[in-house]
This record gives C-alpha cells, structure tokens and sequence, in this order.
C-alpha cells in the first residue's frame, strides 16, 4: 500500500496539457497511481493504463485523451519510474492543482518502503519540477531540480530517493 503523501500551499486554477512522454516502457510492471491528497491508490499492468486511469479520474471522461485538464481541481502533478528511459515499475502521482511559477513547495511524496531507493527517471507535470529527497518528509539531503521529463537520473541520485518534491 502506497501511503504517506502531502499537500502544501494555496490552490490556484489553470488549465494546462499533460500527457505521456511518448517513450514506452522497457517491460511491464506494476504501475500505481496516487492521489497525494486523499492517498486513492489503483496498480495497473502497464504505465499507459495507469496513465490513462490518472486522467480518466481527473477529467471523468473516459474517451478524452491525455492532453487538458478539464477540471482544473486536479491534474496529473508527476511520474516517477524504477529504471531509466521510464521503464520498470512506476507511480503517477495527481494532485489538487498545478504547481505553478512561485517554484515552492506544492506536494510532497513519501515513497512507501518497497520503493525507497528505486527512483531512476522522473516526469514532472502540471508545470512541476521535481526534487528528490534522501529521506521521507523532504528531509536530508535534496537533489538538483530535476525540470519536466528526466529519462536518466544518473549520478548520485539514481536509486537514492526516499522523498519527492513536487515544486
């Protein structure tokens, strides 16, 4: 069970696109989503219907593509994968509203125990950057900003998060 998520700062409303990053998984896995406010989780067999479940929720609409958000209470804030060029297991994450330009704080994520250590790509949303945290609550160390979609984190970052900061 996935668990542990936040909610920081003030709703604002805008209307954006989201949508996958075009690259296909390497192989299937388990691929959740995550609503950071009220924590509704559903896996799925692969990260495309996990996708589409994420925006199937946010716009009620289950013939609508991936590309607005038609109720701008809630939109797909992120995608974190276990390997790099998003393959293996994944998370999309969605919350109550973009992230917006103020570059703070917006949600935070706390990676349940199976996944701590396990962050290799990253795909940040609803105009979200992404942080990483090497301990749950935002604590510890945070890695650079990671801006839109990283199909590679390499470094000292790879498989090292135990938190995610959605900015």
């Amino acid at each position: 069970m996935i668990a542990g998520a936040g909610i920081l700062g003030v709703a604002c409303v805008v209307s954006i696109a989201v949508g996958s990053a075009g690259a296909a998984p390497e192989h299937d896995g388990n691929h959740c989503t995550v609503n950071v406010g009220n924590k509704e989780e559903k896996c799925f067999g692969t990260v495309e219907e996990a996708q589409a479940y994420a925006d199937v929720r946010i716009k009620g609409d289950p013939g609508a593509a991936q590309t607005g958000v038609e109720q701008p209470t809630d939109v797909v804030i992120g995608t974190v994968f276990e390997h790099w060029r998003y393959g293996g297991d994944s998370i999309t994450l969605w919350g109550s509203r973009p992230c917006g330009p103020e570059r703070e704080t917006a949600f935070y994520f706390n990676l349940p125990e199976e996944w701590k250590g396990r962050v290799s790509a990253v795909q940040g949303w609803a105009e979200c950057n992404v942080v990483l945290h090497d301990e749950p609550y935002l604590q510890g160390e945070a890695s650079p900003t990671f801006e839109g979609l990283t199909p590679v984190i390499d470094g000292p970052w790879n498989d090292r998060a135990a938190s995610i900061e959605f900015r």
